[in-house]
């Protein structure tokens, strides 16, 4: 406890006992020390607390005033105390979660049920933006963590592993011949890449994140794709992939999150597929606070699993 809630406690257990002795005895204080003490709160706030002639010891109306107010002030700071003891157990406070509005779309409505079945009295704000101007929210600290495939630029970031998520290829029904993929041993669709030499593609531009990924991924099968039309966003590509103007390679919770009336069928890109680590960015060093990092570990658990998807969207 604070000195100045101390000075409160003292005098409203004077008050309260009417008695210096007995209320020094309570605050494990000597006689004289509380008595110098009562002294000198008077001498600071310029009134009489205490009228000391009388036997038992009595209020002053300036005291009464006093130790009415104190008292309110005292259970004013129990409240807050106890408040603050929620907020450190995790139970109440407030969260801010920075998010790609399609991953939102996709991950949320999976995910915030869940924790607010737990945690009823902690309110989420997310912060919608592109992976590029969520890092720019993180260092700012206007985010808690912000959510994000482990791509591009991180090195003054700290991340922390969330899930993996497939990348597929994307084509409209019957765009993708048989001779150009083939069944597994579970029965999933993998595409061949030799065969693709004339197959458009509808790709992210150079500089994004998952463009990077995508180009690591045509070297190590040694294809050169036929670029048909760069973009700036999954949704787009797998929107025009839709409707037959080419394939693309997008996010798993991309091709789940967007509705539409077109056939697609979806092709894994290697016998094990091909994942990227989604993570909570953080600035580096930093400690999350116990919200954060009980959010997290949730977060863990229910993406852990991937949901069951079939190949056809």
């Amino acid at each position: 406890m604070s000195m100045e809630f101390s000075k409160l406690e003292y005098i409203v257990k004077v008050a309260e006992l009417g008695n210096i002795t007995r209320a020094a005895e309570e605050l494990f204080m000597t006689q004289p020390a509380l008595s110098h003490f009562i002294s000198r709160v008077e001498k600071e706030e310029g009134v009489k607390i205490f009228d000391r002639s009388s036997n038992p010891v009595a209020l002053t109306y300036e005291g009464e005033r006093y130790v009415e107010t104190a008292k309110q002030i005292l259970e004013l700071n129990r409240r807050l105390q106890e408040e603050m003891a929620q907020v450190a157990s995790a139970r109440k406070g407030r969260l801010r979660i920075g998010i790609p509005p399609l991953r939102a779309a996709g991950m949320l409505p999976r995910f915030i049920p869940v924790y607010a079945a737990e945690y009823p009295e902690v309110e989420i704000q997310t912060v919608e933006h592109n992976s590029r101007q969520l890092r720019e929210d993180v260092l700012k600290g206007s985010v808690d963590f912000a959510i994000m495939p482990r791509l591009g630029d991180l090195k003054g970031f700290d991340c922390i592993y969330l899930c993996q998520e497939e990348l597929v290829l994307a084509a409209k029904e019957g765009f993708i011949r048989e001779d150009q993929y083939h069944e597994d041993e579970k029965g999933r669709r993998v595409i061949d890449f030799s065969t693709l030499r004339d197959v458009p593609f509808i790709l992210l531009k150079s500089g994004h994140g998952s463009r990077g990924a995508l180009d690591t991924l045509f070297e190590l099968n040694g294809y050169k794709p036929r670029i048909f039309m760069e973009t700036t966003n999954n949704e787009t590509a797998f929107g025009l992939a839709a409707v037959g103007m080419g394939v693309s390679v997008v996010p798993r919770s991309t091709v789940e999150t967007i509705r539409h009336d077109y056939p697609v069928r979806l092709f894994h890109l290697s016998e094990n597929g091909y994942f990227w680590d989604v993570v909570a960015v953080c600035r580096k060093g930093e400690q999350l606070g116990l919200l954060a990092r009980e959010c997290i570990l949730m977060m863990k658990e229910v993406f852990e699993e991937p949901e069951d998807l079939s190949d056809e969207a």
